[in-house]
């Protein structure tokens, strides 16, 4: 198999994979919405998050057992590992800003600033060094926030992290022998 045919099947089964853990962590977000009106939907909001390096390994593992007979090397499952993410992180990215632009009305922007503006929290902040300027500033920028704005900074934050992630899922998932034993 050459390389571009390597690069394109790695491609295609990504994005198939990337809808399989984008699907997964819609879930999740839902879970996390749900959080603020049943603390139990938090616990398993946590939970999905966790679970989620594992289910990428299983997905690149069962990528390579399907179509490379189970040997893959780390660049290869590092690739497959990472474009998974970058395709969920698309999907959850377009879920996201429809939930904020359609649903939200605000409802995660307030709770957050409630948290933030509750005296018993601002203590604690002012007791680890923040004073009350930078607070009221996070506040002040949080209220501007738009629904696009909050969508880009979570697709960025979930590319970010599967670049960290495929790291070590790319070390579960690769195979490749570089030495074959003498009989």
């Amino acid at each position: 198999m050459t390389f571009s045919e390597k690069y394109t099947l790695v491609r295609a089964q990504a994005r198939a994979d990337g809808l399989k853990l984008g699907l997964f962590w819609v879930l999740s977000f839902a879970l996390f919405i749900g959080n603020f009106h049943f603390a139990l939907l938090g616990m398993l909001w946590m939970a999905t998050m966790v679970f989620t390096p594992f289910f990428v390994g299983i997905l690149t593992r069962r990528y390579a057992v399907k179509w490379h007979d189970g040997i893959i090397s780390y660049r290869h499952a590092y690739t497959h590992s990472f474009l998974t993410i970058f395709y969920a992180s698309l999907i959850l990215a377009i879920v996201q800003w429809a939930y904020f632009a359609y649903l939200d009305n605000g409802f995660v922007v307030t709770n957050y600033v409630n948290i933030i503006t509750d005296k018993d929290f601002m203590k604690g902040m002012e007791s680890i060094g923040y004073n009350k300027k930078a607070l009221d500033e996070l506040v002040a920028t949080l209220r501007t926030l738009r629904p696009i704005d909050i969508s880009l900074q979570l697709l960025w934050s979930n590319i970010v992290a599967g670049f960290i992630i495929s790291l070590t899922t790319a070390l579960y998932a690769s195979t490749r022998r570089h030495f074959t034993p003498k009989p």
